[in-house]
């Protein structure tokens, strides 16, 4: 990377100095994920954002990532007790989450792309409604995982997967009530109502 600085003159940019260009400067050219669109669009609850990103890269503090940084902690997993709770066994592998996943499953009539593991971001189809429905169903699907996991780990309490399932098909179902219908097409509402997240 070429200095942007040099003898007190900005070097990067012909017209000078711009926030914008030193941003562009400082972040560097490097290649777009093939996750970004399945995590940063309309359709996703931002907490649920930042816990596709934190998965994405690896960085959830699951117990087996914090005891590899040395803490005395047991590192299985808090919904299960099964195995080692690492990102790949708390979302696919453990037999709570995929319990959370078959019910959703059955309310949805929807096939879960959940087995594909973390590639499920390239398994939606559609159009730009659809895709943002089928990201937030799946960054939802994670967080709702991440958050009994949390419960629990901090209060001993863990709520039945058709529980789950049934509280998270509300959120969706105000989700989608949210949004303009007329800007929808009739596929798309009759989608929704395959879905069954619209009357």
């Amino acid at each position: 990377m070429a200095a942007g600085y040099i003898n007190g003159k900005w070097n990067v940019q012909p017209d000078g100095y711009t926030p914008a260009g030193c941003y562009k400067w400082f972040k560097g050219n490097k290649p777009r994920v093939n996750w970004c669109k399945a995590i940063w669009n309309g359709w996703v609850i931002p907490k649920h954002q930042f816990l596709g990103w934190l998965i994405a890269h690896e960085a959830l503090n699951t117990t087996a990532r914090l005891s590899s940084f040395g803490l005395a902690i047991e590192d299985k997993c808090y919904l299960c007790g099964l195995s080692e709770e690492t990102i790949e066994h708390l979302f696919y592998d453990c037999v709570y989450s995929n319990g959370v996943i078959r019910e959703l499953n059955k309310q949805t009539r929807w096939d879960y792309p959940m087995r594909d593991k973390l590639n499920w971001y390239v398994q939606r189809t559609g159009t730009v409604l659809q895709r943002g429905v089928q990201s937030a169903m799946m960054m939802g699907t994670l967080y709702q995982i991440w958050h009994q996991r949390n419960k629990s780990k901090n209060e001993n309490v863990l709520l039945r997967p058709e529980c789950v399932a049934k509280n998270f098909m509300e959120e969706m179902r105000s989700r989608v009530r949210g949004r303009d219908r007329s800007l929808m097409t009739i596929a798309e509402r009759d989608w929704l109502k395959g879905m069954r997240l619209v009357e």
